[in-house]
């Protein structure tokens, strides 16, 4: 568990994206309920495309139902 939060530190002071949405929203506290926020509802392929919906916004172009028979 300490090495998970040593890379975590290193990776929060190194990342210019994470500062910027740090900045963004404000404080740690409201970018990780906007993290967990993200989790709950939408898929995202890395953080960094989940720090950049963040940072710029984002757009869902179709909602695909999975129990749909079309």
């Amino acid at each position: 568990m300490m090495l998970a939060f040593l890379v975590d530190q290193v990776q929060q002071a190194a990342c210019q994206l994470f500062q910027a949405v740090l900045a963004k929203v404000g404080s740690k506290k409201r970018l990780w309920e906007k993290i967990r926020n993200f989790f709950a509802s939408i898929q995202f392929d890395s953080m960094e495309r989940l720090y950049k919906a963040i940072l710029y916004g984002y757009r869902i172009e179709k909602i695909v139902f999975f129990d749909d028979t079309s």
